[in-house]
């Protein structure tokens, strides 16, 4: 397999994609160019006004470090305008910088390229996510119906999941995790035009915390269809669904404890474990059905606090690592036995930055040694 060095007519928005990658302005990126044409002109060529002459486009893409064929793929979910006018669910919009949004969601881009080149080799499953559309001032009841719907259409009962990510990407939905470096994007979701994709941080290496982040993010491509991803109150709903997802309303109501002392303490920790759910959503589920007056929850939390458990829980690390994604590991496997085809050379028949789509798929596989019995 050979990459498709290739100068066709290019998509304005993987050229700003491009640049978003990189964490480049317009002036910085001229600045990088042997012939440098003026940041203006480049403004133009990203708005599509202007097309780019062959010779522009070779040296804007050593400028940037990707191949030149990148800026003209013609993937289903190609971005041919900006990136992020594909719906994309970041958490906290003033706690991160935009140009991490942005670059954030050109890896994304990546993974959703790779995706599409995975899929001419190999199936892999339909998108099969139901849609059960929520209004922004949608009661913490209809949550819950959400959440009863949602095990029922996958026909989860009322038994702890035993894989989040893995029931998501069974569902069609790729989950990756982000290779950033940095704690100030969290997890994020991208509702590309045919396939969304989940991308969860790298940097939490808490069990229960990843799992949830996977359901809450989850939660986003289940009600959110039709919502401004601006629209803060769709976090609150998102954290919600999951934690309905993750404990069933109705078993919640019958496990929590409604006090704090030693026994109450002690309860918390084994729903923890058996549910795969914090103490701290615990507890905030157990005031959130009322279980709980607001007034244990706060000295609760305080209490949790002044141990440091709001960081490290009783119990995490008996609950392992992070559950891994398993769609990307197992697809390039079969690409490589079935076509004969490398990793690498899929990327590069992409058109994909090698570095950066490397760096992605490691982060999205589980490095520990796979032992057979």
């Amino acid at each position: 397999m050979q990459q498709i060095d290739v100068v066709g007519l290019p998509q304005p928005g993987r050229i700003r994609a491009a640049r978003d990658l990189r964490q480049l302005t317009q002036q910085e990126t001229v600045d990088r160019m042997s012939r440098p044409i003026t940041g203006a002109a480049l403004s133009q060529i990203e708005a599509g006004k202007v097309r780019p002459t062959e010779g522009t486009l070779r040296q804007l893409a050593a400028a940037l470090d990707v191949p030149v064929g990148f800026f003209s793929a013609q993937w289903p979910d190609s971005a041919t305008g900006d990136v992020l006018s594909h719906v994309t669910y970041f958490r906290d919009l003033a706690a991160t910088p935009a140009k991490l949004r942005r670059r954030a969601a050109a890896l994304a881009l990546l993974l959703s390229d790779l995706v599409s080149a995975i899929e001419l080799h190999v199936r892999i499953p339909e998108v099969r996510i139901p849609s059960f559309p929520v209004e922004p001032g949608a009661s913490r009841e209809e949550i819950d119906d959400v959440a009863e719907a949602l095990r029922g259409e996958w026909d989860l009962g009322e038994e702890p999941i035993p894989h989040v990510v893995r029931e998501i990407e069974r569902r069609g939905v790729p989950v990756a995790r982000l290779a950033i470096g940095t704690t100030a994007v969290d997890a994020f979701s991208v509702r590309f035009n045919r396939r969304p994709i989940i991308l969860l941080t790298d940097d939490k290496s808490s069990y229960v915390r990843s799992r949830f982040d996977a359901a809450h993010e989850l939660g986003h491509l289940v009600m959110h269809g039709d919502a401004d991803a601006q629209d803060r109150s769709i976090e609150r709903q998102a954290h919600d669904l999951a934690s309905s997802l993750l404990l069933p309303r109705n078993v919640a109501l019958l496990e929590l404890p409604r006090r704090l002392d030693a026994a109450g303490w002690a309860r918390l920790a084994e729903v923890k474990r058996h549910w795969g759910l914090s103490m701290s959503a615990l507890l905030y589920r157990a005031r959130d059905l009322q279980l709980m007056t607001p007034e244990v929850y706060r000295n609760g939390m305080k209490y949790m606090s002044a141990r440091g458990w709001r960081t490290n829980e009783p119990g995490d690390r008996e609950m392992g690592p992070p559950e891994a994604p398993a769609l990307f590991e197992q697809s390039l496997r079969r690409v490589s036995i079935e076509g004969n085809h490398s990793t690498e050379a899929l990327i590069a028949s992409a058109n994909l930055p090698l570095a950066d789509t490397l760096a992605l798929i490691h982060a999205a596989v589980d490095a520990r040694p796979r032992i057979d019995l």
